[in-house]
């Protein structure tokens, strides 16, 4: 049962106590078979299957409190907006095949235009992937400073050590794919391949025949971690809620706004930040700055929501008016 200051509304309150009490006894069970064959089952998925592995490092685990139905439909709402504006730059390859392509097609040697796009995208998905985890440390290190900062001096030590979930969840992020591109390429070099564009040998010893099938599973493995991490990224906001009540919506608006002007106004041919200039000013707008506003606005509503119904604010530490449990 969810508490807020001292009297009770009738209204429902955003946050419920993460864990109910267990009985001493209960964590003394012995688990039967079928506990331990599903466990058994749950760890194989885990590392075969990406997504799998990208929901438990990526899913928050409620160590604060957990949101109730209206606030997490809204949070979907928000995480599909957050994905546009993340992956806007999509877009690019549209634009870049409808006013190229005619400059393509008369130079040797040009791809299909299917394999451009896919190209395209495969290249704005990695930059994403790579400005994901770099804009996330410094947002939660910006507004972890401002949440520490604002609370009160006896709450100060607490909201510092909620604060590692989240930055723990952007090293995953960024570790498990630098691992696995890591495992790909090295696969590759001994096969034989190198920077070679063929992704499988068709001769060679058995050994470098297996390794170039390694490298192509462990390359599909990453490619499929990206997609869910990106989803989940944009739902869980690298666990923020693990960190504070008021982080995600404070990362929400974080990463909206820095990924809209990152579109908008970096014009560069570094590889993580080029091509933004082939969608016109006015898409860009309407998809990048529409959907940040929205973001804010949610936010805001997020953010005043907790105040009135948790008493959680920027001074409240990560509990707000209710006791750590």
């Amino acid at each position: 049962m969810a508490h807020a200051g001292h009297q009770l509304h009738a209204h429902p309150h955003q946050y419920t106590h993460a864990r109910a009490h267990v009985p001493p006894h209960a964590h003394a069970a012995t688990p039967t078979p079928r506990q331990i064959e599903r466990r058994w089952l749950a760890n194989v998925a885990t590392v075969v299957v990406p997504g799998v592995l990208a929901h438990r490092l990526l899913r928050p685990s409620h160590r604060i409190g957990r949101p109730d139905t209206l606030m997490g439909n809204l949070n979907r709402v928000r995480a599909w907006l957050g994905l546009v504006i993340v992956l806007a730059v999509f877009l690019r390859a549209l634009y870049k095949e409808s006013t190229h392509i005619s400059a393509q097609q008369a130079g040797p040697g040009t791809k299909p235009r299917g394999s451009q796009v896919v190209a395209e995208l495969v290249s704005a998905l990695v930059r994403r992937m790579v400005l994901l985890p770099m804009y996330g440390i410094v947002g939660i290190l910006l507004i972890g400073c401002l949440l520490v900062i604002c609370a009160r001096p006896q709450l100060r030590a607490l909201t510092l050590r909620q604060l590692i979930y989240p930055v723990r969840a952007v090293g995953l992020f960024l570790v498990v794919p630098v691992l696995g591109i890591a495992l790909a390429w090295g696969c590759r070099k001994g096969a034989g391949l190198g920077s070679n564009t063929n992704t499988l040998r068709t001769d060679g010893t058995a050994a470098q025949l297996a390794l170039s099938w390694v490298s192509m599973v462990t390359a599909l493995w990453v490619f499929g971690f990206a997609l869910v991490a990106i989803w989940q990224v944009a739902r869980h906001l690298f666990s923020a809620a693990d960190g504070h009540p008021m982080l995600p919506a404070l990362m929400a608006v974080w990463l909206a706004w820095t990924f809209t002007l990152t579109d908008l106004f970096v014009k560069t041919d570094n590889p993580v930040f080029a091509g933004s200039d082939i969608v016109p000013d006015t898409v860009k707008a309407a998809v990048g700055v529409g959907g940040s506003v929205i973001i804010t606005a949610l936010s805001i509503w997020e953010i005043r929501r907790l105040g009135r119904w948790n008493g959680i604010t920027l001074r409240s530490g990560p509990w707000g008016s209710r006791t750590p449990a």
